[in-house]
């Protein structure tokens, strides 16, 4: 008893509940378009139809995800049942998993202190809240990839035959859940740490080449289904195209074929993209991480070139973030997620180098960040959405205090263990007003799940509802159903002779075209909306927010002069 109570006085423990909280609450917020509401109504399709292997999207054919967010989600689905809980369960434990490995990871080659810190920096970072939240296929690329790099370098360093086998079937889950970089990113790190201590040998050696038949066999179920879907059938027309092949676009295309073009995907953006995402991806040790890379690159110099007897334990932290960041960078196509399978190992060079910092520099580079991010709390429930909860507010103002008095407290002699908790409290004030407020509030603009929970009340079934020139992958999914689309007015008025009355989404050109058309619109309930996932400056100014809101219509569409029936 008396060991339990010190436990719970301990700040890590206090520090893995408010974690925890933060992530856990994620769960249960309304599912993002685009990507997560597709990959959502995706995992429903799957289960309805049973096809696991050949993957339909609106009852067309998906070419574009690897299967395995899709697997686990339809497998959660039919556990749990249809809700935002069951998606982003299986993601959640995925980043768990991401944490854990990174803990055991470092454990390899530093002190349980240093394994200890790179997991709560890689816990707390703004990134890994975002994914755990708006759930896609980097979240499971991150947690199996790191569980990967942790195995590998177990068994380089000890030679045990299920470090081996565990490797290799998570570089082949890593593959299944985004595609090469899977396997790109393990080879990235493991290389890079034979190469850097000169036991280039040890890569020649037959285990390596034999773990290529382990990822195969785990890949062997989709490679089936992308060669019975496509490459059997070159007549299909594919993203505007034929005779496209599925397992060329899975092992080349969809990733190094943005590199070389290949990929019709491309936004141009620049190279030095992730730069600036890692600015905020990677708060609130945004800063730190620079410091960490100088101090690695100048021991690697010393090493190389003169003659230093300092030797850094590991290098796959090193080429496992750099080498990845740089290919990704390359790329033609980028958007911020892609560069989070990078935050494991920028947060073991962080925990690596701090326990080397100067106090003087951990002081302001932990502090501004902390700041920073406590500031965006406080903007978001202060000013974004001010209509929070007193409790809210009480709560945001109560840990700030806190947080304040213990910086006041080991400002002047602050060390690693203590700017990693400041740190740590900082992220996690910034996750309470993130998950608990923003988030809940930001996801009421999104008009789906209102639409559907609308249409119930008034006594509409899954299958009395359609669209009308639109579609949102979150309504399929909250409507539990994939939702019909019609883009002529005829075949929809057809319907509604068919089936008395239906309830129809669409905007107010769409209602207008009906009207035209001889629609009779009985009611019209009025839906606002804003695309989420595109926040801009207009949307989070109170003052300007209306101005950028959409108009969406939920229409109860009956035959001309008649009444639904009841």
């Amino acid at each position: 008893m008396k060991h339990l109570n010190a436990s719970w006085r301990s700040p890590w423990q206090w520090l893995a509940v408010g974690i925890m909280a933060v992530h856990v609450r994620g769960l249960f917020i309304d599912v993002m378009e685009v990507d997560a509401a597709q990959y959502a109504s995706i995992a429903m399709e799957m289960l309805q139809s049973g096809q696991w292997l050949q993957v339909q999207h609106r009852g067309a054919d998906y070419l574009d995800k690897p299967p395995l967010l899709f697997w686990l989600s339809a497998l959660s689905f039919a556990i749990f049942g249809l809700s935002n809980w069951a998606y982003k369960l299986p993601s959640l434990l995925a980043a768990l998993l991401g944490v854990w490995s990174t803990y055991r990871f470092a454990l390899l080659y530093y002190s349980p202190s240093v394994a200890r810190h790179a997991a709560v920096i890689l816990a707390t970072s703004l990134g890994l809240i975002l994914m755990t939240n708006d759930v896609r296929t980097d979240t499971l690329l991150l947690g199996f990839s790191t569980f990967a790099v942790w195995q590998l370098a177990a068994f380089a360093k000890t030679h045990r035959w299920h470090h081996w086998l565990l490797g290799f079937i998570a570089v082949g889950l890593a593959m299944l859940a985004k595609g090469p970089i899977g396997l790109v990113m393990p080879a990235f790190a493991v290389g890079s740490h034979m190469l850097l201590r000169n036991k280039v040998r040890q890569l020649l050696r037959w285990e390596w080449l034999a773990g290529l038949l382990i990822i195969g066999i785990i890949l062997a179920p989709m490679c089936w289904g992308l060669w019975v879907q496509f490459d059997l059938h070159p007549e299909k027309w594919v993203n505007g195209r034929q005779g496209v092949s599925g397992l060329r676009f899975f092992f080349w295309e969809q990733s190094f074929g943005r590199i070389t073009g290949e990929n019709p995907w491309k936004n141009d953006a620049s190279a030095f993209f992730f730069i600036h995402v890692y600015l905020w991806a990677f708060l609130p040790w945004s800063l730190l991480l620079p410091w960490a890379l100088v101090r690695r690159g100048i021991s690697l110099w010393r090493v190389r070139h003169l003659s230093s007897n300092h030797v850094w334990p590991e290098y796959y932290s090193l080429g496992g973030f750099v080498l990845t960041f740089i290919a990704l960078s390359l790329s033609q196509y980028k958007l911020p997620h892609y560069i989070f399978i990078t935050l494991p190992w920028a947060a073991v060079l962080v925990a690596a180098a701090l326990r080397q910092g100067s106090d003087a520099l951990l002081r302001w580079l932990t502090g501004i960040g902390a700041v920073v991010s406590i500031l965006l709390g406080w903007v978001m429930v202060f000013w974004v959405f001010p209509e929070s909860s007193y409790l809210m507010k009480l709560l945001l103002m109560g840990s700030t205090l806190l947080w304040g008095l213990a910086t006041w407290r080991w400002a002047v002699r602050l060390n690693a263990k203590r700017a990693v908790l400041l740190g740590g409290a900082a992220a996690c004030i910034l996750g309470l007003a993130l998950n608990f407020h923003f988030y809940p509030h930001l996801l009421s603009y999104q008009y789906t799940r209102r639409a559907v929970e609308t249409a119930r009340k008034i006594g509409f079934r899954a299958q009395d509802i359609v669209f009308f020139r639109v579609n949102h992958h979150s309504l399929d999914f909250y409507n539990g159903r994939i939702l019909p689309r019609y883009d002529d007015p005829t075949d929809l008025l057809a319907r509604v002779t068919q089936r008395n009355a239906l309830g129809v989404i669409t905007t107010p050109e769409g209602r207008v075209i009906l009207e035209q058309a001889g629609a009779y619109v009985k009611q019209a309930v009025t839906l606002k909306h804003f695309h989420v996932a595109m926040l801009n400056g207009h949307f989070l100014n109170p003052t300007t927010r209306e101005r950028v809101l959409q108009m969406f219509y939920l229409l109860i569409v009956e035959p001309s002069n008649s009444e639904l029936k009841e």
